[in-house]
């Protein structure tokens, strides 16, 4: 399933600069640059909130309108946060053509985890240390989400990234090798633990009441 192409419209920023991107955002507009396909970059605006919406809804691709009479379409390439990470405060964007190769990060999706049989078992712990998944494809075709059935799923098993279906004309860029999903079993301690010192002297310990009895009898 592909993410249907966001049209915005996009305003030329006459100025640049910390001041003016702030006095920007404060009337809610979100400061952009677009750049690549040898052309200037463009420092641009557009609608902060609805912007942002789109960005967390997995959209990656986005298709402006600018008041020059232009339309480009450009491919996310990066973010800015603010200090404490919790806000967008700036994008950059790649301008693209839709037939053009591109590499982007997908999310995954987890499917099937309440079926998957070594998740039933007894100290079962299950891991998903990928988030998403770095694949390459055309610009108009960029899956919405990679989803991942881990119903199946055995005890101490894995699903590494090259075993996720990908849909038709996607390629795996992340390492074939990473780990996507697992279930392990956590192993129960033993009761009772030897010291280091008596594992290694397997020595029993002394017996002091018969240490005593052969110290009276001398």
């Amino acid at each position: 399933m592909t993410h249907e192409t966001p049209t915005f419209a996009a305003e030329t920023r006459p100025r640049t600069g910390t001041r003016y991107s702030n006095r920007l955002r404060k009337a809610g507009r979100l400061p952009v640059v677009v750049y690549g396909h040898g052309k200037e970059p463009q420092h641009l605006s557009v609608d902060g909130e609805s912007f942002i919406e789109q960005l967390l809804g997995g959209a990656h691709l986005f298709e402006l309108k600018i008041d020059s009479g232009k339309s480009e379409t450009c491919l996310i390439k990066d973010l800015q946060y603010d200090f404490l990470g919790d806000h967008i405060i700036h994008a950059d964007l790649a301008r693209v053509n839709l037939n053009e190769e591109v590499s982007v990060s997908v999310p995954i999706v987890i499917k099937g985890r309440d079926k998957a049989p070594g998740c039933k078992v007894a100290g079962a712990i299950f891991e998903h240390p990928l988030t998403d998944l770095e694949v390459s494809c055309k610009a108009n075709a960029i899956p919405e989400e990679v989803v991942v059935d881990v119903s199946e799923l055995e005890s101490n098993s894995s699903i590494t990234a090259s075993q996720v279906e990908l849909p038709a004309g996607v390629a795996l860029v992340t390492d074939g090798d990473a780990v996507v999903a697992m279930v392990h079993v956590k192993k129960e301690e033993e009761e009772v633990e030897e010291t280091p010192a008596e594992a290694a002297s397997g020595a029993e310990p002394e017996v002091l009441t018969e240490r005593k009895d052969e110290e009276a009898g001398e």
